[in-house]
């Protein structure tokens, strides 16, 4: 069930993909930034790697251990913005208004760019539900670790 379930991200199956569109669609941004971030995580998952590292089973429920290497979205956020913060003047309009656009655009570029990649561990909770393991939720920080913005 884990496999399966990571794999769904591996591959970019709808299912996934429509998950990162209803989150993508509650930020305030335009649909060029909007399909440009998409992108970026699109290719976060189809670049994950995994490895099931152990497996503990109490009556219906298991806990799976895996690890997983991203691409280390955390690390490109941070640059981006201590970039920022020394070159302000780069994103500055001629009004003397910060040009939020000019810097998510740097932003993405920084994250579509990264090669660094980082491991974290994962519990992955599963239920068995009529004979079948089922994965449970992601915690928020499981889901920041697969989306490699997980803060370490």
């Amino acid at each position: 069930a884990v496999k399966s379930y990571l794999d769904r991200y591996k591959n970019n199956e709808t299912v996934v993909v429509n998950e990162l569109n209803e989150y993508l669609s509650t930020e305030d941004m335009n649909d060029d930034v909007r399909d440009n971030y998409r992108k970026v995580y699109l290719r976060q998952y189809s670049n994950m790697k995994y490895e099931i590292k152990d497996e503990t089973i109490n009556g219906d429920k298991a806990v799976v251990t895996v690890q997983v290497t991203v691409f280390d979205y955390f690390k490109a956020n941070n640059d981006s913005d201590a970039y920022y913060a020394a070159n302000e003047s780069e994103f500055v309009l001629e009004n003397g208004d910060i040009d939020v656009s000019k810097f998510v655009a740097y932003k993405i570029n920084k994250l579509s760019e990264t090669t660094d990649t980082v491991t974290y561990t994962m519990d992955i909770n599963l239920v068995k539900v009529d004979g079948d393991w089922e994965v449970q939720p992601l915690s928020m920080d499981d889901l920041n670790k697969l989306h490699g913005v997980y803060e370490y």
